[in-house]
């Protein structure tokens, strides 16, 4: 009776369930094949007063079947397990209830385990220079100033082209060649015109010896000087126009001296650059001044950066500050330039005004249309207090807050602050903590949710 006593109170309450899926186990591992355990087992499934009637059926079957030696030494084995078990029980809630655990502290606190605070890498404010810059995003774009669309100077079908998109370039270099039936014509008229004004220039050098020898009279004399005078001004007019199809003194020269009228004329490059357009093909048809043109040229080296501002900013800036560029290209590098226009207008409807800054770009990097961020330095640097981005959490108001503790301690508390410029993943602090302060470094929101959580 002691030991089913026993039993019912110990199978009653907290452990009744724990100990009742222990003895099952044991039964199905070890005991199942043994006929002395396996009705005392079913025991625990049962109600005390079915649990009693099996109880007394089970003695009497352990009377008559066991000595008392063994029904002791059964009975001592089944008290023992069961209070081992129980024990361990105990010993876990023991431990779960006195463990470390995340609840709220006072004033917008929050207490946090170790392992927790370990995953938000506390760590101390420091300070850093933060220079004084005004952002926006602008585009690249060629250098209009040091742009040029080669155009031919006459009209005619191209013959050969000399370079290709992409080619570096110098003054002078022959770019393309053009056919013009309109220069054989100019230049046959100055072939003509340069005969004429030769043989004037003899036939009044003749004249002249034989009126000095009164051989003719001044009226044939003076017929002479006008038709050389004539030829003259034909032959002016030849070069002229032979001079609007682009030819220098030293081709002119060469057509005059050489007699030889060629079709086939060089275009030649204006500026020191690069090709960044071409549209020229042997045989096509080309005029002056009609776009697009067969090749355009531009200093590839000096960029422009345009971007729009909003009026309201216009007072920052001014012509010659210093401009940082960044691309997402070249996420690492830097282009530096400066400010050398400001527009003139604002935008009607989205009134901004356009910001033009020339960008050296040494290593032809940069394209044209590309988008850029661009940061116009408007003073000297300033130290202040400087904390990772990733401690930051934005509420949803807008504003900016931080997770404050202290060396070692597991509470952090939520503060408010008031966040400056951001550089290279640092932010800068205006108002709301100091240097020296800890703060949890990373993973701050992870501090927020929970303590929504936990309210």
């Amino acid at each position: 009776m002691k030991f089913r006593n026993y039993l019912e109170q110990r199978l009653n309450g907290i452990y009744a369930k724990y100990a009742q899926k222990r003895f099952e186990h044991i039964y199905l591992n070890y005991l199942k094949n043994n006929k002395y355990f396996e009705e005392s087992v079913f025991l625990i499934r049962l109600t005390p007063v079915q649990a009693t009637q099996y109880y007394n059926k089970l003695k009497t079957k352990l009377h008559s079947k066991t000595s008392k030696h063994q029904r002791i030494g059964m009975v001592l084995i089944i008290a023992g397990w069961a209070l081992f078990h129980m024990g361990s029980y105990s010993y876990d809630l023991w431990v779960d209830a006195h463990q470390p655990k995340t609840e709220l502290g006072p004033n917008n606190s929050l207490m946090i385990t170790p392992e927790q605070v370990n995953r938000v890498n506390p760590g101390v404010v420091m300070e850093r220079e933060f220079l004084q810059n005004s952002s926006a995003i602008g585009i690249i774009d060629f250098n209009q100033d040091h742009t040029v669309p080669v155009f031919t100077p006459y009209q005619g079908r191209i013959g050969k082209v000399m370079v290709e998109a992409g080619d570096e370039v110098k003054v002078g270099q022959v770019l393309y060649t053009v056919m013009s039936p309109d220069l054989a014509q100019a230049a046959s008229t100055l072939l003509a015109t340069a005969g004429i004004l030769k043989m004037s220039n003899e036939t009044l050098k003749r004249a002249k010896d034989l009126y000095d020898a009164r051989s003719i009279s001044l009226k044939e004399f003076e017929q002479n000087g006008s038709d050389q005078q004539t030829a003259q001004a034909s032959y002016q007019a030849a070069l002229k126009t032979i001079g609007l199809f682009g030819l220098s003194e030293v081709q002119i020269q060469k057509i005059l001296s050489g007699r030889k009228i060629d079709t086939e004329m060089p275009v030649l490059s204006p500026v020191t650059g690069r090709v960044i357009s071409r549209s020229a093909a042997p045989g096509l048809l080309v005029q002056p001044g009609n776009a697009p043109a067969p090749v355009t040229v531009s200093n590839a080296m000096n960029l422009w950066m345009v971007a729009s501002v909003p009026e309201s900013n216009i007072g920052k800036y001014r012509v010659g500050q210093s401009v940082n560029v960044k691309v997402q290209a070249y996420p690492d590098k830097v282009y530096s330039g400066s400010i050398v226009y400001i527009g003139d207008a604002s935008d009607p409807v989205t009134h901004r005004i356009i910001l033009r800054a020339n960008v050296v770009d040494e290593g032809h990097d940069l394209r044209s249309q590309m988008l850029a961020d661009f940061n116009v330095v408007l003073g000297e640097s300033i130290p202040s207090p400087a904390i990772p981005t990733k401690a930051l959490v934005r509420e949803s108001d807008g504003s900016f807050s931080v997770w404050v503790t202290t060396p070692g301690g597991t509470q952090f508390t939520k503060r408010t602050v008031q966040v400056g410029e951001i550089q290279e993943d640092y932010a800068q602090i205006l108002d709301g903590l100091r240097v020296g302060e800890v703060i949890a470094q990373t993973n701050a929101l992870f501090l927020s949710n929970l303590f929504v959580n936990l309210h």
